[in-house]
């Protein structure tokens, strides 16, 4: 089954992430996403969609294709590396706000530049992923308003699975300009509806991304409350990292309870993560088609210890470099030393190596009969060719022994 024929399809072969975009398209009574027994967020027909909206969903579903920065974003100074893409900038960036930059995942940088943009109204409203308040393990795409509204919900990173364009064609409904702050994959979905929905550009004004490792299932989260006997109706706060830099993985119950356990404890062995197959082939995971993308910056890859807090910022776009230039000057954020592309590898070792795996993985796929992601502009057979054939048949063999567990 080498094709896409309806949406089980794009499930049952480990290619949907989740988003929920396929809902903001068909609409609540014909496509719902929630929670698998796997811990993974997964989309169902409640009642048939037309063939025409099925296309529309395949068209931009990042299931089903991913595309790189679009050639209009791509400016004549740009510069360009076969495995980080185009940037216009690298360097250290940070939130000037003391408390946020302590209480952020890292720096503060989305924040910092989320915060601006209300602040300034250059938009409206921040369409990003928070916290729901009733039941704080699992994360809600939200609308913010304000500075107290965008920092109120846990919106610090959520490793969990996320439904984070569930709302999308909600916000463009609302007729006001906005930014978005999601995944890789969710920026790239948008990207390809504005080639067919005008109110995207027209409304969506910034894209933000982080460097993503994937995310976690529940079953994860699931198992490190139970380790301290909690259950997930008791929680009042559960938090993956942030008050410091990397911060600790915490949790505290209504009644007053607190556990926590060091970042490295829960992180530290990728083997252990329990990313989704989606994961382990996205041919985009450092954020190609946003206009910023913020990292960590760790040497080599992992923490040794807590800092202040310091992101990393990929500058793409014109737009994304005059934000990064107007809040510094704003002073909402702080723009520190410039860094190489060779800084970016050793921050994200583990990026430079799933972007030269990532063609192998596809075509171990198609072997197998099984459907892939199409991708445009993403240099990923460009890096096979340069990979060691030991290199590429392993990862070709791993991929078809992983699909046999989706």
């Amino acid at each position: 089954m080498s094709s896409i024929e309806n949406l089980s399809d794009i499930v049952d072969n480990g290619l949907c992430i989740g988003c929920g975009l396929c809902q903001s398209i068909a609409g609540k009574d014909k496509i719902k996403v929630s929670m698998s027994p796997k811990g993974r967020l997964e989309p169902k027909e409640i009642s048939k969609i037309s063939p025409e909206v099925f296309n529309k969903i395949l068209n931009i579903c990042p299931g089903t294709i991913v595309e790189g920065l679009p050639k209009e974003e791509v400016t004549s100074d740009a510069k360009h590396n076969l495995v980080w893409g185009y940037y216009l900038s690298l360097c250290y960036s940070w939130s000037t706000d003391k408390k946020i930059r302590f209480e952020s995942s890292t720096g503060g940088l989305l924040n910092g530049l989320s915060i601006y943009l209300l602040e300034s109204k250059k938009v409206k409203f921040i369409m990003h992923t928070a916290a729901d308040s009733k039941k704080p393990m699992r994360s809600l795409s939200k609308f913010s308003y304000n500075k107290e509204e965008l920092l109120g919900g846990e919106s610090r990173s959520r490793y969990g699975p996320a439904a984070t364009l569930d709302r999308f064609h909600e916000a463009l409904g609302l007729n006001q300009s906005f930014a978005f702050v999601g995944k890789p994959c969710d920026i790239s979905a948008i990207r390809l509806l504005s080639k067919t929905d005008s109110r995207v550009n027209k409304l969506c004004k910034y894209l933000l991304t982080l460097v993503c490792g994937g995310f976690a299932e529940f079953t994860k989260a699931q198992d490190f409350i139970e380790s301290f006997k909690v259950k997930e109706d008791e929680l009042s706060i559960f938090r993956y990292r942030g008050f410091g830099n990397p911060g600790r993985m915490y949790i505290k119950t209504k009644d007053g309870r607190e556990y926590d356990r060091e970042y490295n404890s829960f992180w530290g062995e990728e083997s252990t993560w329990r990313v989704p197959f989606r994961c382990k082939i996205c041919p985009d995971a450092i954020g190609e088609s946003a206009d910023v993308a913020a990292l960590d910056t760790w040497r080599g890859g992992s923490p040794k210890g807590e800092d202040e807090g310091f992101n990393a910022a990929i500058v793409r776009t014109k737009k994304g470099l005059d934000l990064m230039y107007d809040a510094a000057k704003a002073g909402f954020i702080h723009i520190g030393d410039k860094l190489k592309i060779e800084d970016i590898d050793d921050f994200q070792p583990h990026q430079v190596n799933k972007k030269k795996a990532v063609y192998a993985r596809h075509l171990g796929m198609t072997k197998n009969d099984s459907p892939t992601i199409n991708t445009k502009g993403l240099r990923i057979k460009e890096l096979y060719k340069l990979n060691s054939e030991d290199f590429n048949k392993k990862e070709e063999l791993g991929v078809g022994k992983r699909i046999k567990k989706i």
